[in-house]
Formats: structure tokens, C-alpha cells, sequence
């Protein structure tokens, strides 16, 4: 009974950082071992996109007191200091103009702990579609997608098991026109397989790629509704906090069997 009630206790405070993902925010997780000098990642991701306006979250999944802050190690840069950041808490910045281009952070304690921020503004004429990603694996890998579209984008959809990602598109369009999507690697990424719009697949699409970023060009008539983009491979299916909370469920379901059994066979 003592095992089960630990194993339980561990999901409940697992809980908060397995929740989904708000618009406009970055979510950025301290992984669990990170104080460890010889565990290569300690925070995931590493380095992500954010753009002017977003909100940065970090959330101390280990079991020791974390810090972030701006800058590199014996250099901050004055950007943030979050001060210590508990087990099962976080810490949240907002991004401003100020901040546009590279941000570095570190921990001030684990100093081998870094990472970073690609900082940039929406372009004028773009519109952007929040934490594409969110209903994949963990929740926290997540991206701010700015496209080109007379019509609007509003939902989209991780497949990892095919590798794709499909955008809905809603509005109304007399003319074909250019749906230019701005997709950075770590969400789908190049070289791309295929492109379908509703299901029927096209040739007819331009590809160039930037610093962390492949702006796709598609053509679109009035009535396409989905766009979807097969790459060489997708935001992962499972992240790190899902996983030990997929691998907690199951011990916690074979301690429990093995209590009720033991207590059939009494």
C-alpha cells in the first residue's frame, strides 16, 4: 500500500508539468538530472524560437533548486534572473523588441546548464498560429508559426507516425493565392517528402531555407482547406516528462494489481 500511495504521489506532482501549453507562451523545461555536470540535456529545448510579445516559461522538473539567467556563465547580461526556481515551479519572462536576435541563459549554480532563445518579430503582413506541436508528446515542445495567408490558419495537428504536420485554413478567397508558411526545423524538418492540399498531393511548392527556419511556398485556390507538410522527421512523439510519466503510470498499475491479487490470495 506504502508503494502505491509514493508511486501516486509522484504523478500528482508530475501533473503541473505535463499540462498543456497557453497561447503565447514558451515552454521550456529544466529536465530531471539536470544538476548532474555529466547529463548532456538539461534543458529541453535547448534552443527554441520565440517571437516579440510571447512569454518565456521555465519549469524545474528535477529535484533541486534551478536558476536561470541571462547571459553566459560569469556574464549575464541583466536580460532576467529568475532567483531560485523550486521543484514544480517556474519562472516567466516576457519577450520584448529589445530582445530581438539571440538570447543566452545559464544556470548560476550548474553553470554547465545553458541554452538558448531565437528571438524574433512578426513580419509585417504575417500572421501567426501558437504552440503548433502542443497535442504531440509532452505538450512543452512547442512552436509560434508565422505564415502568409489570406486565409487564416486555425488549428493544427503533429502526426509523428508519418512524419507530417496538417494546418486548417479557414476564409473566403475569389483567387489562388500563396500560403507561405515559416517552419523551423525542430517542428518539421527538410528534407520534405511531400506536400498535400486536402488530401491530394502537389508538386507545386518552393522551399528556401533560412538560419533555423524553411519558408515553404505553396500555392492555394479558394477552396483549399488543409495543407499538409510530410518532412524528414516531426516534433518528437514522446518528450522526457511524458515519458516518466507514462513509465510512473505503469508501475503504479502493476503495484496495484499486485496488491489486489495479494489480497485475493489471503
Amino acid at each position: 500500500m506504502r508503494k502505491i500511495i509514493i508511486s501516486l504521489t509522484i504523478l500528482v506532482l508530475l501533473i503541473p508539468l505535463v499540462s498543456s501549453s497557453f497561447a503565447d507562451t514558451v515552454q521550456i523545461i529544466i529536465m530531471r538530472g539536470a544538476a548532474d555536470p555529466h547529463v548532456s540535456r538539461t534543458f529541453s529545448p535547448p534552443s527554441t524560437n520565440a517571437l516579440v510579445g510571447d512569454t518565456v516559461q521555465w519549469s524545474n522538473g528535477d529535484q533541486v533548486i534551478h536558476s536561470v539567467t541571462s547571459g553566459t556563465p560569469g556574464n549575464p547580461d541583466g536580460k532576467f534572473d529568475s532567483g531560485p526556481i523550486a521543484l514544480g515551479q517556474s519562472f516567466s519572462y516576457n519577450i520584448t523588441t529589445a530582445d530581438i536576435g539571440v538570447i543566452n541563459f545559464y544556470d548560476k549554480t550548474y553553470p554547465w546548464m545553458t541554452g538558448t532563445l531565437n528571438v524574433q518579430t512578426s513580419q509585417t503582413g504575417y500572421k501567426v498560429i501558437n504552440n503548433v506541436g502542443a497535442n504531440t508528446g509532452d505538450g512543452k515542445t512547442t512552436f509560434n508559426v508565422q505564415y502568409s495567408s489570406p486565409k487564416d490558419i486555425v488549428s493544427s495537428v503533429i502526426n509523428p507516425k508519418d512524419k507530417s504536420v496538417t494546418f486548417t485554413l479557414v476564409g473566403k478567397v475569389n483567387t489562388t493565392s500563396n500560403l507561405i508558411l515559416d517552419l523551423p526545423t525542430g517542428l518539421v524538418n527538410a528534407p520534405f517528402l511531400g506536400v498535400w492540399l486536402d488530401n491530394v498531393q502537389t508538386k507545386n511548392f518552393t522551399i528556401e531555407s533560412q538560419s533555423g527556419i524553411n519558408v515553404v511556398t505553396i500555392p492555394i485556390t479558394s477552396l483549399t482547406e488543409q495543407v499538409s507538410i510530410v518532412g524528414s522527421s516531426v516534433v518528437p512523439e514522446f518528450g522526457p516528462i511524458a515519458g516518466l510519466v507514462l513509465v510512473m503510470s505503469i508501475i503504479a498499475t502493476i503495484v496495484f494489481a499486485r496488491f489486489r491479487l495479494g489480497h485475493k490470495l489471503v
